[in-house]
């Protein structure tokens, strides 16, 4: 769960880093979060008008606040009018419980923030799969420290009646089929977002492909077994012999090219078949359905 509320967070990009703001007033020990090289600023009670404020981290003093004296410390800093602590340059050595506290004052009230410090998320990378029925599988990936997703389809959020697995904040999740549209997958962290988004196109199912390719061959194939009857049928009469048989080698040559000319339709039935298999593999993107043709 993000921490809304107590911790409001300014998203604000920056060259060395981002920029976040906390609002450690509202209760003990507030969590706060920062980026590696970005800056925190922290919203302190400081009730006390006190002049000289100890800055500690787990329960160790790490700096010096003097109201009388400038500060030097590139890294610390304090605006005692807008009780505003800044703190820059973090780095994952800085997480630690803070307490600030006036060391004159008798009876002042500490103020107290835990920091985080987490790696932005990056601009998510979208990829999709086809599957079987129509259906279809989207994944979202970004870099960052504890990302959290979230889903929406044409500007609407993506509930469980239109997804067929996986929890609509989940990085990979199944679609039902017939859905298209814009999608985008929104990523965030305690410290930035990102989102993606690309177009969605329905998936063609190979199934019933598949079944008019296999028809299409199938009465092909049993036209060209009535072809091959009918012709052994025709050549098994018994013929006489003509007395001119012996005119030699002319009427055998054709002969032979009258035989191989009543062989073309099972040339053009082959030429069909491989015809059609050509354009099916062509439409199909899965690569297990063209496997299976490769079989025929």
């Amino acid at each position: 769960m993000l921490n809304i509320g107590a911790v409001l967070l300014l998203l604000i990009g920056m060259t060395d880093g981002l920029k976040t703001f906390c609002n450690a007033t509202k209760s003990s020990r507030t969590p706060c979060f920062g980026s590696p090289g970005g800056t925190l600023e922290v919203q302190l009670d400081m009730t006390s008008s006190g002049i000289l404020y100890e800055l500690k981290r787990n329960n160790v003093p790490i700096y010096l606040f003097d109201h009388e004296i400038i500060n030097t410390n590139l890294r610390f800093s304090m605006n005692y009018s807008t009780r505003i602590l800044t703190m820059k340059d973090l780095h994952s050595s800085d997480n630690g419980l803070y307490s600030m506290g006036d060391l004159v004052c008798l009876g002042f009230k500490t103020d107290y923030f835990y920091l985080s410090i987490e790696a932005p998320v990056s601009s998510p990378l979208l990829s999709r799969e086809c599957l079987s029925r129509g259906q279809q599988r989207v994944s979202c990936a970004a870099e960052g420290d504890g990302p959290h997703y979230s889903w929406s389809l044409d500007g609407l959020p993506l509930n469980a009646t239109r997804l067929l697995s996986g929890p609509s904040n989940a990085s990979d999740i199944t679609l039902e089929p017939g859905l298209s549209g814009l999608i985008t997958c929104s990523v965030r962290n305690n410290v930035s977002a990102a989102a993606a988004t690309f177009t969605l196109s329905l998936c063609d199912d190979p199934i019933p492909i598949i079944a008019r390719f296999l028809t299409v061959v199938g009465l092909l194939l049993v036209a060209l077994a009535v072809y091959w009857a009918l012709k052994k049928k025709k050549t098994s009469r018994p013929q006489d012999i003509p007395l001119s048989s012996m005119a030699g080698d002319d009427d055998g040559l054709a002969r032979r090219e009258s035989d191989e000319e009543d062989d073309w339709p099972a040339v053009a039935v082959a030429h069909v078949v491989l015809k059609l298999r050509r354009q099916l593999i062509g439409r199909c993107c899965r690569s297990d359905v063209v496997l299976k043709l490769n079989e025929f």
